[in-house]
């Protein structure tokens, strides 16, 4: 008996048709939804940068669904998970340094915005800092400030924390950046007497020279008229 080898199109054969759903463009939620407009609102704190990215790809493509009733933690076993998606609360991830979602000891990222209130609470201190500083601290603060310097900031800060205005008298090594400061007035006020060479112990000036020279031949003339 021969085998006999179907010529018949079949699964293998036919052609496949395009996809249904080609993604010519990218999904993107309806901004006059009140739902989306919440979930979008919602904090994401606590979370690596892993879960984060998974948080914010749910609420971009609106598979983000937010928690009717707090959730129990699975260490304190309290009911006070408010955030969709967490298994452990924010007092038990941050006293274990983990993340809420994984339990990963991984690095938490801070997407918390400060608020209006954290901003004047930070330029009053900024400004009661300033206040209680000397001129010169004050300067050499904000130079360090602005290079970038945080530990000679902080340096100067703690300085300026313990003696108010330099009752007891200014460090001037705490001050490094002022010796580079160009002195006021005209640079050829000042000598140049260290690049002066030292002369040796053999060594005269010209002018001295030609004093002893006069000198001997003043005393060989009075020789010649003797």
């Amino acid at each position: 008996m021969t085998n006999r080898v179907s010529t018949s199109k079949g699964k293998a054969g036919a052609k496949k048709p395009p996809p249904k759903h080609q993604n010519k463009f990218a999904f993107t939620t309806n901004k006059h939804s009140f739902i989306a407009q919440k979930i979008a609102a919602l904090p994401t704190r606590g979370l690596c940068r892993k879960c984060l990215d998974v948080i914010a790809w749910r609420k971009r493509m609106n598979k983000y669904k937010p928690l009717t009733v707090p959730k129990k933690c699975v260490e304190c076993q309290g009911k006070n998970i408010t955030d969709a998606y967490h298994i452990i609360c924010q007092k038990c991830a941050s006293a274990k340094h983990v993340c809420a979602k994984c339990q990963q000891p991984d690095e938490i990222v801070s997407t918390e915005k400060p608020t209006s209130e954290d901003t004047n609470k930070e330029s009053q201190d900024h400004e009661r800092l300033l206040s209680i500083m000397s001129e010169r601290q004050k300067r050499s603060y904000l130079r360090k400030i602005e290079k970038g310097d945080e530990a000679g900031a902080e340096k100067i800060r703690e300085k300026a924390l313990a003696n108010p205005r330099g009752e007891d008298g200014i460090d001037d090594d705490d001050f490094d950046d002022d010796e580079n400061d160009e002195p006021v007035g005209d640079g050829d006020d000042f000598d140049d007497d260290e690049n002066d060479e030292p002369l040796g112990d053999g060594e005269k000036d010209e002018e001295d020279e030609d004093d002893d020279q006069e000198d001997e031949e003043d005393e060989e003339e009075k020789e010649d008229d003797k």
